[in-house]
């Protein structure tokens, strides 16, 4: 496989897993005080209402931190040259919460904040550790 490849998959990985480690620490630092409806009808009321803020605030930070460390993964595996497997390790991440938000309904500024978070932290990962070619000035 390619470097560029390999990049983007491990990028997908370890996003995932901060993403999936996130919403566990939501739970944990947010407790549920009602259980979880087992109706999907039910779900997005429950999500809605009687979510605590601060848990789908944890959420939202939580997917800000995934994109960046996904970005940093796919950039410095890929050579720090382009931004291609940082786009398309981040645009992954983005498409899987977007289909995640879509199955489970969240709040509009959920929506919001997912369309507008992933590309661009994506980028001032990228712009951290790429390869500054030498007529750049500083």
């Amino acid at each position: 496989m390619k470097k560029g490849t390999i990049a983007i998959i491990v990028g997908i990985i370890v996003g995932g897993l901060f993403v999936a480690l996130g919403e566990s620490m939501s739970t944990y630092i947010f407790p549920l005080e009602k259980p979880i409806p087992a109706d999907p009808a039910l779900l997005s009321d429950y999500i809605e209402n009687d979510v605590p803020l601060g848990s789908k605030m944890v959420v939202v930070l939580n997917w800000i931190v995934a994109a960046f460390v996904a970005a940093l993964a796919s950039t410095f595996i890929s050579g720090r040259t382009s931004p291609k497997p940082m786009l398309a390790s981040v645009g992954v991440l983005n498409v899987l919460t977007l289909i995640n938000l879509f199955i489970i309904h969240h709040p509009k500024w959920m929506w919001i904040t997912c369309l507008v978070t992933f590309i661009p932290v994506g980028y001032i990962a990228y712009f951290l550790i790429r390869k500054k070619n030498t007529d750049e000035t500083t």
